[in-house]
């Protein structure tokens, strides 16, 4: 028995910090669609029909600095709505993204995604770890949070156990 609470607090002491930026995190990206703040809404297109060519959604990619868009290695993902005539592109160097107008390719708006933000976070690669945070930090939290659900139960049940075998004893 002191195996099992030995280790669970001392393991539980050391996983708190990241777990717990697992859990808010994770939370905050459950609810990422209803949040401005993590996914931001962009502009609706006038029309709702898709008329232009990739070369068009490039060009309105460059045209904005912010998105460091200057060949098609820099897009990180497009998103095409054709039942909305929209489009929306992300940057591979930046969390920001611009919506594109699905006929006239104007740039319909730009903004910081934060979602990506909270990705890497959850991921513990948010400190330019890349894979060393995913199986330094983000494994070792995992496999923790498994011995403490296994000790856990462990613990818990040692007690009811105990008094199971002393009855069985006292009863011989």
């Amino acid at each position: 028995m002191k195996f099992w609470r030995k280790y669970h607090r001392w393991i539980s002491i050391f996983i708190t910090l990241p777990f717990l930026m697992t859990i808010v995190t994770g939370i905050l990206l459950l609810f990422r669609s209803k949040i401005e703040w993590i996914s931001p809404k962009m502009p609706a297109p006038a029309a709702k029909e898709m008329t232009i060519s990739f070369s068009d959604i490039l060009k309105a990619a460059q045209s904005v600095p912010e998105l460091q868009v200057s060949t098609w290695n820099d897009v990180g993902r497009i998103d095409i709505r054709p039942a909305a005539g929209a489009i929306t592109v992300r940057s591979k160097h930046t969390d920001y993204e611009i919506g594109v107008d699905g006929s006239s390719g104007a740039v319909l708006g730009l903004a910081k995604r934060n979602s990506s933000l909270l990705v890497r976070i959850h991921e513990a690669t948010y400190f330019g770890l890349g894979d060393l945070g995913r199986f330094g930090i983000a494994l070792p939290m995992a496999l923790g949070v498994l011995f403490l659900t296994l000790s856990g139960v462990v613990i818990f049940f040692q007690p009811t156990l105990a008094k199971r075998k002393a009855k069985k004893r006292a009863s011989v």
